[in-house]
């Protein structure tokens, strides 16, 4: 029996575009000075914000991260190689507090989808081949989704794709535990006894968790090349063997789809 086990942002759909925009309407609520300066999310902002994804690991990091992307607050450089240093200094600085943030990062989403839910869909495309490659899994494999998203927010998106992951199978952020932590709940339960465990991830420092916990030595993992991470994390996953760098069609081919 193999199990196969997906990221969602990054792995299935890319939600960047969507994200800034989220991250947008909530520098606009938090800090008045961009309320007044563009009611739309400028473009170049956008852009910088997508490029600089690979940088986040769950949702309410969105907003200080546009809030240093639209006061220019560091540079590129300076953002890929200690993001969470100044995200914690502006939130420190602002008074913010994480559960706050995601807290406004969800609500905010619930009222894009209220006001205009086509064009919130529009903002999350699945990649290329992603869809088929997850509809092919579910018939032939067992899957489960592991996700820092919402689960409410990936549930639409499924559903919108016309996939549907059976009840149990997705854990989203509101499962209050660490992927490892899920992969080893997963391995012990007795129905998936002997199975080969696959877990597909965009994010380098998530399979490198999994990688120092002994328990999941005989999880098979993939960073996707195509999600949110960037060359040298690439590079740094090749050279670890118990990591696959693949693209779509590689990772099809090596779980047998």
């Amino acid at each position: 029996m193999d199990v196969l086990c997906f990221d969602f942002d990054g792995v299935l759909c890319d939600s960047a575009p969507e994200t800034a925009a989220t991250a947008w309407e909530g520098c606009r609520a938090l800090w008045p000075a961009t309320a007044d300066a563009s009611p739309a999310l400028p473009e170049a902002l956008r852009a910088r914000f997508c490029r600089l994804r690979p940088v986040m690991h769950t949702g309410f990091e969105a907003i200080p991260l546009m809030r240093l992307i639209e006061t220019d607050a560091a540079d590129d450089a300076a953002i890929l190689a200690d993001f969470p240093t100044l995200r914690d200094g502006l939130v420190a600085r602002e008074g913010l507090r994480r559960e706050d943030l995601q807290q406004r990062f969800g609500a905010i989403r619930d009222r894009l989808i209220a006001a205009d839910e086509a064009a919130w869909l529009g903002w999350n495309d699945f990649y290329a081949g992603a869809a088929a490659l997850l509809r092919a899994a579910l018939h032939r494999h067992t899957v489960f989704i592991l996700t820092t998203k919402q689960q409410r927010f990936a549930e639409r998106l499924l559903a919108h794709q016309g996939l549907h992951v059976p009840d149990g199978h997705l854990f989203g952020l509101e499962a209050g535990r660490s992927k490892p932590a899920l992969l080893a709940a997963l391995q012990a339960r007795p129905a998936l006894a002997g199975a080969t465990f696959h877990f597909i991830e965009d994010r380098l420092d998530t399979l490198l968790d999994v990688v120092a916990d002994d328990a999941l030595a005989a999880v098979r993992l993939y960073l996707a090349d195509w999600g949110y991470n960037t060359p040298a994390q690439r590079r740094e996953a090749a050279a670890n063997n118990r990591i696959q760098v693949v693209a779509l069609d590689a990772f099809r081919a090596a779980v047998g789809l």
